[in-house]
């Protein structure tokens, strides 16, 4: 029994580490995230998937997702989405707002545990976790600019009247 009761408490330590530097590392965490993030963070500092809703999430998925440096979880997101956009181009929007609506909180701490890695699991770094949760409109803008290249090199010879 005190063996189970000093597992839980080390465990409740380092959920509370991981809490503290996730406050210190998540710009402008609204006290919906708060909730959410507190919610579903086990006391190994992994997150529970368990769903919660996350508006920006739900409205851009995998863009939003990049957004916030979840690279791994973006790629994701949109390789299952474009597998079901096969199915129905319906089916691809609402898997994305989806996935990316509710399981928003549980990719984002997926990501978390990636930096903790970078920057010092045991005694992290703040100022990295702080540049490595700071959001960037540059990997989004790469992603659809890539997109718009690829659609315009695959109908440019329709435009000219060449293709079919």
């Amino acid at each position: 029994m005190e063996q189970k009761s000093g597992n839980l408490q080390k465990g409740n330590s380092r959920k509370n580490r991981y809490w503290e530097v996730l406050k210190g590392s998540y710009p402008k965490m609204s006290p919906a995230d708060k909730t959410h993030f507190l919610k579903i963070l086990r006391s190994d500092g992994l997150g529970d998937c368990k769903p919660t809703f996350h508006l920006l999430g739900f409205m851009f998925g995998w863009v939003y997702l990049l957004y916030r440096r979840a690279t791994i979880e973006s790629m994701g997101v949109l390789i299952i989405s474009m597998l079901m956009i096969h199915l129905s181009p319906l089916l691809g929007l609402v898997t994305n707002s989806l996935i990316g609506g509710f399981c928003y909180h549980y990719l984002y701490l997926n990501k978390f545990a990636r930096d903790l890695e970078i920057c010092g699991e045991y005694n992290p770094d703040l100022k990295c976790m702080e540049q490595k949760g700071k959001p960037t409109i540059l990997y989004p803008i790469g992603a659809i600019g890539l997109f718009l290249l690829i659609v315009i090199v695959e109908l440019y010879p329709v435009w000219i009247g060449k293709g079919g």
